[in-house]
């Protein structure tokens, strides 16, 4: 993870400019999955909770379909299209929804672990963090009625804490999850978390959003985007669970809490479902994960800048450097003389993707993450005072980018 005082920052899985009067927490955030043989111990901060590295939480400021939203069910389609716009009761989620949450419990070399995932379509593909199952050599995944089954691990991107484990034969009578947007939320948005703290199956908390484009630490060491944060009780053994709206919809993976003895202090998070969609559906159909990437390293254009660069009045991100190997090299973008510069001169102020107006790099991230690698995206640019488009297709992030140096 980058320095909070570095005023740069990449897209597709690196850190976004950290607003003023922002602090490192200083809890350590520990996935939520239980450790089968310590269940209840306070443990260090990693997948297994048995050693490593903390993870260390650090504040700042519509999808396009896939396989994963668009291979749905009938009936999953019709239930989404019948919910009424004012959301359902909490004990109508909780009845709907439940079936379809599952416990995952894992053989390991350090005796096993346990989280949650859910079910997403009728051929039994099920999400949930890769920290979750990275290490298992068995993964059983057990539904609300007791139905139990061998899971395959089809695949994990450590990079963002998701996984997808496949089933061969889906319990009759459960319908799979409506994955929803995550884009559109609001803090003070009502939420409701499932899940399996400390192995207690079946398990709902509510709260709300109590805060959005959180930028949070996998246990691998790279960082999570745009994480949402709720005030819904999540503790250990709730990772890879879903969190929802009260459309019944899926919003995030419930991945991480914050705190300092291992208990819910009201600080959880979860992985968007924008970021988790286009990285399920890769890794279903090739057993990969991709990430779309577009390789530039950009700064937001503060009122002070803006002043100091004759833009008052204008918002959007500067383009302190580029990758060369980027999207947005090869599409003829243009950087700052100097990114390290306090005034950086001379590069491209991004104002709009896709048209959609944008106001930080929490923004660009957000318009990139939640599309795939191949897909065409527009960046409106203003250059020496004057307006221009560039289209760039998206290429898969390489592996040397975003990681924790």
């Amino acid at each position: 993870m980058q320095d909070e005082t570095d005023p740069t920052t990449p897209d597709g899985g690196n850190t976004p400019p950290k607003p003023k009067g922002m602090k490192r927490v200083g809890a350590i955030a520990l996935p939520a999955v239980v450790g089968a043989v310590t269940a209840l111990a306070v443990l260090a901060g990693t997948g297994q909770l048995g050693g490593g590295d903390t993870t260390i939480i650090r504040e700042t400021a519509s999808g396009v379909t896939t396989s994963v939203s668009s291979a749905r069910d009938a009936a999953t389609e019709a239930e989404s299209a019948a919910v009424p716009s004012k959301g359902l009761s909490v004990a109508e989620v909780v009845k709907r929804k439940s079936p379809a949450v599952v416990s995952i419990s894992n053989e390991t070399t350090q005796g096993g672990s346990l989280g949650s995932g859910f079910l997403i379509d009728a051929a039994g593909h099920i999400i949930t963090n890769a920290h979750v199952v990275d290490s298992a050599s068995k993964t059983t995944v057990t539904f609300e009625d007791g139905t139990e089954a061998e899971g395959t691990i089809l695949g994990v991107d450590t990079s963002t804490d998701v996984a997808v484990v496949k089933i061969d034969t889906v319990p009759t009578g459960v319908s799979p999850l409506p994955l929803g947007n995550s884009g559109g939320l609001t803090v003070g948005q009502e939420v409701v978390a499932i899940g399996n703290p400390y192995g207690y199956s079946g398990t709902a908390t509510t709260g709300i959003v109590s805060a959005l484009e959180r930028v949070i630490e996998s246990p691998s060491g790279f960082t999570i985007q745009n994480a949402i944060q709720t005030d819904a009780a999540i503790n250990q053994g709730n990772s890879g669970g879903p969190l929802f709206d009260r459309d019944g919809r899926v919003i995030g993976i419930n991945s991480q809490i914050a705190s300092k003895n291992g208990g819910n202090v009201g600080i959880g998070f979860a992985v968007p479902i924008d970021t988790v969609r286009p990285i399920v559906a890769s890794i279903i159909a090739s057993g990969t994960a991709q990430h779309a990437w577009i390789g530039i390293q950009g700064r937001e254009l503060t009122p002070g800048l803006a002043e100091k660069l004759g833009l008052v009045g204008k918002r959007g991100v500067i383009v302190a450097s580029l990758d060369d190997r980027g999207p947005a090299n090869d599409a003829g973008m243009k950087a700052a003389d100097s990114a390290d510069a306090a005034v950086p001169k001379g590069g491209d102020l991004i104002v709009a993707v896709n048209g959609t107006p944008i106001a930080d790099m929490a923004d660009v991230s957000k318009a990139v993450a939640n599309r795939k690698v191949g897909d065409q995206i527009t960046l409106t640019v203003l250059r020496d005072g004057k307006s221009e488009t560039l289209t760039l297709t998206l290429k898969d992030r390489p592996a040397d980018v975003g990681a924790k140096k």
